[in-house]
């Protein structure tokens, strides 16, 4: 029978991850909940199947229907170019594992509904921002669903937790915990909290230190078509494109992201990230906007482009409000096209190179090498900018009369 406080729940759909939380909570929702059944949704976001198969592996044993749903593509050919347009960045962080708990809880809502259950369950904590991800996605898309958190409910610490999946002979990943996707890793998430030590090599995937043996630099070119990459050398596809860039600025330590991050809830921590193809292709696309877009364009569009990140990061990928910012990014990007050149080395994207049809540049107007018209017009229209300068200067200058000392 439920605890004091605690509502049964009778079909659940759990979203399911392999990691220890969501691991967890597979017993606690029968025992504390009283759930008559439980059925694992795991969405596959691109987090590999390595993973996908140690996550099966752990529950292998266990009469439970588990429902694998395939995400990459929408995340791959959707949901990152809406990133890459907005330039999408919070802090320094490329938003991964923002946009695939929101997609994650998306599916798992779909699937809860096809399979008639009464209440969806997650494994977030109360003290990070994933519970505020998948709550809003929930409550947005299945309303009528319940809506349970078996570690929040009841107050588990990560300890707790361990010490649970021992009790009911649950496996689960030892160590530092982490989140892969294509775009983007994040390693030890709320663990960390020495903020003097470093971490150590070994627990990146794709980031490779600088050091005497590593890759020597590569030069890469990336297209972009209205403000979506299409090719980079002679790799097209958004999933082969971030694979192919994972790897080459990865060994180049191109990807790196240490930051003590603000949380939705204000807490201050500190989040360590690796996203090589990320940091080239948000880098690539920020330096062909300056090219193709006006000077007004690009001052507002920052605006928008914070406003997104803020809305994504903080669970609100289906607020109405973001599809409104969309479709201004999307109108902005009809002339962001052309070709960026990228030297990768030594932790370092360098832009070598920039070429678009679409370009606001004009060498034959700008150089002061050349004779592209009568400099001396320009005397009427500099006089006439300054006129504010003029008043403003007259008014200091009546000011400091005013309060001189007298001798």
């Amino acid at each position: 029978m439920p605890k004091d406080g605690i509502t049964p729940v009778n079909r659940v759909a759990l979203a399911y991850s392999g990691g220890l939380d969501s691991t967890v909570c597979i017993k606690l929702l029968e025992r504390e909940y009283a759930a008559k059944e439980v059925i694992l949704i795991m969405v596959d976001v691109g987090q590999g199947e390595a993973s996908l198969a140690e996550a099966r592996e752990r529950v292998a044993g266990l009469p439970l229907q588990l429902i694998t749903v395939d995400a990459r593509r929408e995340f791959t050919d959707e949901w990152i170019p809406r990133a890459v347009a907005a330039n999408g960045s919070y802090g320094g962080y490329p938003l991964s594992s923002s946009m695939t708990r929101q997609l994650i809880a998306a599916r798992v809502a779909e699937v809860a509904r096809e399979q008639g259950c009464d209440a969806v369950a997650e494994g977030s904590t109360g003290k990070g921002n994933d519970q505020f991800r998948f709550h809003n996605t929930f409550t947005l898309l299945a309303p009528e669903l319940r809506v349970v958190t078996p570690i929040r409910d009841l107050n588990l610490s990560r300890a707790g937790e361990r010490r649970l999946a021992q009790e009911f002979g649950l496996t689960y990943k030892e160590g530092i915990s982490d989140d892969k996707t294509c775009w983007g890793r994040a390693i030890g998430s709320g663990e960390i909290e020495d903020l003097e030590q470093d971490i150590d090599v070994n627990e990146y995937e794709w980031w490779h230190p600088v050091s005497a043996d590593a890759a020597g630099p590569v030069r890469v070119t990336v297209e972009f078509r209205e403000g979506r990459p299409v090719r980079v050398d002679d790799v097209k596809g958004m999933n082969e494109m971030i694979g192919m860039l994972n790897e080459v600025a990865g060994r180049r330590s191109i990807g790196r992201i240490d930051v003590v991050e603000d949380g939705i809830m204000g807490l201050k921590s500190r989040e360590v990230y690796e996203a090589p193809a990320a940091s080239v292709l948000l880098t690539a696309h920020r330096d062909l906007e300056r090219l193709c877009l006006t000077k007004r364009e690009l001052a507002f569009k920052a605006q928008v482009d914070t406003a997104w990140a803020d809305l994504v990061y903080h669970g609100h990928w289906h607020h109405p409000l973001k599809a409104q910012l969309d479709a201004f990014i999307a109108e902005s990007q009809r002339h962001v096209s052309g070709e960026i050149t990228i030297d990768l080395h030594c932790g370092n994207a360098v832009i070598a190179g920039r070429r678009s049809d679409q370009s606001l540049f004009d060498p034959t107007v700008r150089s002061v090498e050349r004779d592209s018209f009568d400099q001396s017009d320009m005397s009427a229209v500099v006089e006439t900018y300054a006129f504010e300068s003029v008043f403003l200067g007259g008014r200091n200058r009546r000011q400091a009369v005013i309060q001189a000392p007298e001798i």
